[in-house]
Parts: C-alpha cells; sequence; structure tokens
C-alpha cells in the first residue's frame, strides 16, 4: 500500500511527532510510506525516520487562499503517487486530509493524539473533531475512555478504533540511590508545572540533597523561572531545556511527576514506566489511569490536589523500600504497550478497508 502521513511539522520535538517517525518507520518495512509536514519551522526533522520514509514539506502559501492552494498540493501528490491511505495526525490537520482527498481514492484515518474534551484553546477544535468524526473513513484514539467520548458525542456511523501508543521494553537497572525527580514535556500552560512549582516549594526545602529536573523547552519558561525563583527552589528545581538523550535521564531518575492538566496516553509516563520508574501523576480524564496501578506501582493523585501531589511525593523521597517495590511492579501491564502489537492493529484496520 502507499500510505500518506500529514503532520504539523516533523523538526518538532513532541510525543505526537515521535509516535509519527515510529509508526512510519515501522509501516515502511511492508509498505511505500511518505510524511507531509504542514510546516517546519526548523531546517530538519527531530526523531529520525528510515531511509524508506519520504519527507516531504508543502510549500508555505499566505493570503486568503493559502489553505485552499495547500489542500490543491496535497490532493495533487495524493494522485501523483496513488495514495492509498491518508493518516492525519491529530485532529488539527483533518480539514487538509479529508479536503485533498474527496471524490479520489485514497482513505482517511484521523489519529487522534489527545482526547476528546481537549481543545488546546481553540474554538476551532470542537468543529475539527466533528468535521474529523463524521467525514474521515476510520478514526483511532488512544484510549477506551475516549472512544466512548466520541461515540456520545457525536453521532456518526463512521468506525471509531483504540489503539494505544507503544512502549518499548528495556532491560533496566533502578537506581534506588537517585534523588533526582523527573518531569519532561513542552513548557506549556496545560502541562501544569506551575503545580509542579507549588508541589515542589512543599517538599523539596526539607530534602536538601534531592533535585527536581523538568526536560523540555517552550513558551512557559519565563513565567515558571519567575515562580521558581520566587519561591526559592532555583537550586533543586532545574529547567533543563531540551534533552537529546532521555532515556540517560530516565535511567538516572529516581521516580517520575506528571501534572499534566489534559493528555491523550502521555508518552512521557510510558517512557517512565518502560524504564521501571515510579510515576505520581494527576489522575486526569484520559491517560494515568490506563498506565498506573495506584498503590501498586505509582499513585494517582486527584486534578490539582497539590496538597495530596506534595504529600505522595515526599512518601517516594523518604522510602527507598516503597521506590524499589513501585519499580518491581512497573512492567505490569506492558504487554497491552508492545509495539509490534499495536503495529499489527495499524496493518489490520489499513487492510480491512
Amino acid at each position: 500500500m502507499n500510505i500518506c502521513f500529514l503532520e504539523g511539522d516533523m523538526s518538532r520535538r513532541g510525543g505526537t511527532e515521535r509516535m509519527t517517525a515510529l509508526l512510519a518507520n515501522a509501516l515502511s518495512k511492508t509498505d511505500t510510506v511518505w510524511v507531509i509536514s504542514l510546516q517546519m519551522r526548523e531546517n530538519c526533522i527531530f526523531f529520525p525516520m528510515e531511509s524508506d520514509v519520504t519527507h516531504f514539506q508543502l510549500r508555505q502559501e499566505n493570503g486568503k487562499f493559502g489553505l485552499f492552494k495547500q489542500i490543491l498540493e496535497i490532493r495533487a501528490f495524493l494522485r501523483k503517487n496513488n495514495i492509498d491511505w491518508v493518516i492525519n495526525v491529530d485532529v488539527g490537520t483533518c480539514i487538509y486530509g479529508i479536503s485533498a482527498s474527496f471524490g479520489i481514492k485514497s482513505k482517511v484515518i484521523t489519529w487522534e493524539h489527545s482526547n476528546f474534551y481537549n481543545n488546546w484553546g481553540s474554538r476551532w477544535f470542537p468543529h475539527f473533531r466533528r468535521f474529523a468524526a463524521k467525514y474521515s473513513d476510520v478514526m483511532v484514539v488512544l484510549t477506551e475512555k475516549d472512544k466512548e467520548n466520541y461515540q456520545k458525542n457525536i453521532p456518526s456511523k463512521k468506525p471509531v478504533y483504540v489503539i494505544a501508543n507503544p512502549a518499548e521494553k528495556h532491560d533496566f537497572l533502578f537506581d534506588v540511590e537517585s534523588k533526582m525527580i523527573l518531569s519532561a514535556g513542552l513548557l506549556l500552560p496545560i502541562k501544569g508545572y506551575d503545580r509542579a512549582i507549588q508541589a515542589a516549594t512543599k517538599v523539596l526545602p526539607r530534602h536538601p540533597d534531592w533535585k527536581w529536573v523538568i526536560c523540555g523547552e517552550g513558551c512557559e519558561r519565563a513565567r515558571l523561572e519567575k515562580l521558581i525563583a520566587e519561591a526559592h527552589i532555583e537550586q533543586q528545581f532545574l529547567l533543563k531545556g531540551t534533552m537529546q538523550n532521555m532515556n540517560e535521564q530516565y535511567q538516572k531518575a529516581a521516580f517520575y511527576v506528571m501534572t499534566s492538566q489534559m493528555e491523550g496516553l502521555p508518552m512521557v509516563l510510558l517512557e517512565a514506566k518502560s524504564w521501571g520508574l515510579p510515576i505520581v501523576s494527576f489522575d486526569i480524564m484520559t491517560g494515568p489511569s490506563d498506565i498506573i496501578r495506584n498503590g501498586e506501582n505509582g499513585y494517582l493523585v486527584s486534578p490539582n490536589d497539590v496538597d495530596m501531589l506534595a504529600e505522595k511525593i515526599e512518601m517516594l523521597i523518604c522510602s527507598k523500600e516503597l521506590r524499589k517495590q513501585f519499580s518491581e511492579q512497573s512492567q505490569v501491564d506492558m504487554e497491552k504497550f508492545n509495539f509490534e502489537n499495536i503495529v499489527s492493529q495499524w496493518h489490520n484496520i489499513l487492510t480491512l478497508y
């Protein structure tokens, strides 16, 4: 088959781009695969793709007909390369893929990477989701909860499949002596790092030999730096920026903390789990409860309950035995996120229709 992914920007360092690269690489072993970036803010793609995967950047068009011209360019590309499947990576690209495919042979999958209720602060996203659910040939979501959200809120006869993000299994040696708390992700308001700072202010001063490291970059840096300075925890709460090798950070950490307000199925939690880390996370609508067994390999905390978040963090700081116990249970349920099984699920959809 000929498969084309439509992605916002493959030079970005986010989980969406990572998943696109992983799936494109896997499918390229049996199919012909292209990835189209709608734009490229940097000169090169961040996550490596196999030589069999062809990356293509859309021409940037300005003016009121810019979107229409880009859709026509995609349509010409689909026709020229005899594309069987267009995979819209996240609902924001659905207007491109669905419109460009109208009336030609290419079928369309829209791949939801967040969840039904996360609109990224945009009034357009609810409309994108309805458009995607009604006019894609297939919707793919990350969790059963989100499948229910779509089927309950958008009347549509189009099929909705649940395919989780994959996690690679590792041979790890958990460092029970580590005194580093780890978090990672773009520095955006939705990631809730202000809550992390509030929790850190309650805990870290009592444990001066511990540090909390945040890996990632984004528009919130200046505000977060101000909050850190006001809390006088600059030596313990560290914004490390983008890290090229996150696996090293997971292997150095004592446990992982996530304070996001909204996620789909967060890759950072899957990666932390795959490296044997205990996890503390807000129990938001979708994601953490699919990955963490509360009290067995981590803690789920009511969203925005900073006091409880701080309490659970302190429990892990104070007990090597608890960290070790949680790490030993970290691999429970990992088979749900087996990469080969997930690629097989994608193949099943691509060959079924």
